[in-house]
């Protein structure tokens, strides 16, 4: 019996000690485990897929990234931007840039449930006002 209660006792730490660091920890009698820090974006990278492109984007500081697309004809294009950026909760990230081109992009990433809600303004000769815009939708998730 004190077998017993020593292997249940070393199972338990060595769960404990194995779990602390996981950003996904199983509990037997709990959902998966998260913190705060688990859904911020500033300082990590993350892949974001939209219909037609993909955007990879290092979220260096909150008034700086990097990011990389590739469109579904594999033409690549790249740079880096000064955001503005606005935490709306732990999960909830607004981010707004103009690019070179002219593009105003502005994302609301939520990074808990890996959505993306999109809005891009660009120049467009026949639109009123010579400018355009779109909304669309993507899927987020982040990377090593």
């Amino acid at each position: 019996m004190r077998k017993l209660g020593t292997i249940i006792i070393l199972s338990g730490i060595f769960f404990t000690s194995c779990c602390s660091n996981k950003l996904h920890c199983k509990n037997p009698t709990k959902e998966l485990v998260y913190t705060k820090s688990d859904y911020a974006l500033i300082g990590k990278k993350g892949i974001t897929t939209f219909p037609k492109m993909t955007v990879e984007t290092n979220y260096i500081s909150d008034s700086t990234m990097h990011w990389k697309t590739t469109n579904s004809k594999g033409i690549v294009a790249e740079g880096d931007e000064k955001i503005s950026y606005e935490k709306l909760t732990d999960n909830l990230h607004f981010l707004n840039w103009v690019e070179k081109n002219g593009y105003v992009i502005s994302l609301i990433i939520n990074t808990k449930d890996g959505k993306v809600k999109a809005f891009w303004s660009f120049n467009d000769e026949m639109a009123r006002g010579k400018r355009n815009s779109t909304f669309t939708d993507g899927k987020f998730e982040f990377v090593n």
